[in-house]
């Protein structure tokens, strides 16, 4: 009894979570909002229902900001925008170019697409990592 109460504990245990610290930089305006969203697999990335976990920060200054999340280790990607008009949603021109400032993970920017998850994951283990992503504009 004593055995399969400590090996049912052991399975419990979950991995203690690290610390993802995104820093963004480029913010160019102190309004709006900045949204920011976790991917945690490749099929579930830039799918807004599928968001692994997410915050919405009120930008009060211009510069730099950092955002924490405290995940599982593993591999994650992340996108932002930054909401400057508080319309709620990422604004976009006639073509679809987004015309707010917007960013993912790694800084992928590739032209003309979004990035792919292999373009923008990476891998978070234990403790804390310092990721910095560059908010700007097509």
């Amino acid at each position: 009894m004593f055995i399969t109460a400590l090996l049912f504990s052991l399975l419990m245990i979950k991995p203690a979570p690290a610390e993802l610290r995104i820093s963004f930089s480029n913010l160019k305006e102190a309004k709006g909002q900045l949204y920011v969203a976790v991917y945690a697999t490749e099929p579930d990335f830039l799918n807004t229902a599928r968001v692994y976990a997410k915050q919405i920060v009120a930008v009060k200054q211009a510069g730099n900001m950092e955002i924490t999340f405290a995940l599982p280790p593993g591999k994650y990607a992340v996108s932002c925008f930054h909401d400057v008009n508080g319309n709620g949603e990422l604004d976009t021109n006639l073509v679809g170019i987004p015309s707010e400032p917007y960013g993912f993970s790694n800084n992928a920017r590739p032209r003309f697409r979004p990035p792919y998850w292999s373009e923008a994951s990476f891998s978070l283990s234990g403790g804390a990592v310092q990721h910095p992503v560059s908010l700007d504009t097509w």
